[in-house]
């Protein structure tokens, strides 16, 4: 679907200074992660934000940390094909489409940035048929079917290295990697440790299934917490809200004699300390986790979900696993995931290498990436006055 020549261009006066950027990103922690990170670097900029965010719980939960950030919520569901499905995907995305069109006119946008999900689905086409420009951004290594049903309406697609998207021309793709929150950095482990009052010798595990928790994760670390404190291993366990079965503090002893905890938490907004924290990492294989991991230097076995659309999980576990960050295990494999953990993190060898590995893989910040080319593309000006300002400052500090 290609775009109609009375959209706005990039220069035109209309798309200056006063207006904002809307940044469509709510429904999975891996779509409003990345939101918040551009929304972060852009506010930075001087440039006005709003975020569409889903009514989900995790939603909730991740925006408690940034009261500053302005955001509006809109009802969505995603595309199911049971009759129950189809339906409430109906319902509720023509009701958000509704809105979005009416808000859109009456309060338009510089542009809308899209990180996919369902609820892109309506502000897009909304967006499109009110010829707001439109950029939008896939991050995991197959491109979701909402990115692939909305790239024809968009002036530019961000995909990562080695991602094709069929049907678009290449001068509308660029290449970037996910964005970060400001706050996600590497921690050093003896710094991070300290602060979590855990002893810097302890093999430490961390078990996260994603921003909305892994049940089959759950399960095993309840099946073999035991065996693993026995081995001395700590374990930080992150089940996902409504998710939790297990006690917030456990304490049990090694073979050894020596004191092993099992903390537990429903939910945690700064995993990247966990990672920095961690010896070995078991997750789910979500782009935004794959990221932080990557960004934390924190080996892992990767256990992708299984029913994860077009297997997206997978390809992004597999991709990490050929550049030595990882080791990849099929959850019908779980019956191997003890031997597995045990062979890694007390192989210290192993794990040193792959921190080199992850070390290689750490390209920049992407979130100031995108930033500085959204604000090249759709706010000249405001690069011309930001020259201008930096100009008279370096001369009145010459002038002293």
């Amino acid at each position: 679907m290609e775009r109609s020549s009375a959209h706005r261009t990039p220069g035109d006066p209309v798309a200056g200074m006063a207006l904002p950027v809307y940044i469509v990103c709510g429904g999975t922690g891996g779509h409003l992660a990345p939101g918040i990170a551009t929304a972060q670097r852009l506010i930075r900029a001087g440039i006005s934000v709003e975020l569409v965010v889903s009514e989900k719980e995790v939603d909730s939960r991740l925006l408690e940390s940034y009261p500053d950030l302005n955001y509006r919520r809109v009802k969505g569901a995603p595309f199911r094909l049971s009759p129950k499905g189809l339906f409430l995907f109906v319902l509720h995305n023509t009701r958000s489409f509704i809105s979005g069109f009416q808000y859109l006119r009456k309060n338009p946008p510089a542009m809308i940035l899209a990180f996919g999900g369902f609820i892109s689905v309506s502000y897009v086409i909304a967006a499109w048929l009110l010829k707001v420009p439109i950029v939008l951004h896939e991050a995991n290594r197959v491109v979701g079917r909402s990115i692939r049903f909305l790239s024809g309406m968009a002036d530019t697609v961000f995909l990562p290295d080695g991602v094709s998207l069929a049907g678009i021309e290449a001068r509308r793709i660029r290449r970037l990697g996910m964005p970060l929150r400001e706050e996600v950095k590497h921690v050093s482990k003896e710094t991070i440790r300290r602060e979590m009052d855990i002893p810097h010798h302890a093999k430490v595990l961390v078990v996260v299934g994603g921003s909305q928790g892994a049940k089959a994760l759950n399960d095993w670390v309840e099946e073999t917490h035991k065996s693993l404190a026995s081995d001395g291993i700590w374990i930080i366990l992150v089940t996902g809200p409504g998710k939790n079965q297990m006690p917030e503090l456990k304490v049990l002893q090694s073979d050894m004699g020596v004191d092993v905890e099992i903390r537990t938490f429903a939910f945690h907004r700064s995993l990247h300390e966990l990672f920095s924290c961690a010896d070995v990492v078991l997750s789910r294989a979500g782009a935004g986790t794959v990221a932080e991991l990557v960004c934390c230097l924190a080996p892992s076995i990767l256990v992708p979900f299984p029913y994860a659309a077009d297997d997206h999980q997978l390809a992004n576990a597999q991709d990490l696993e050929r550049r030595g960050g990882c080791i990849v295990i099929d959850q019908k494999n779980s019956s191997n995931l003890y031997r597995e953990v045990l062979d890694l993190i007390f192989n210290d060898w192993l794990l040193g290498r792959m921190r080199q590995n992850l070390r290689r893989l750490n390209h920049g910040d992407a979130a100031e990436n995108l930033t500085k080319q959204l604000i090249e593309s759709y706010y000249p000006g405001h690069l011309r006055a930001t020259a201008v300002e930096n100009s008279t400052e370096a001369k009145e500090a010459v002038n002293g």
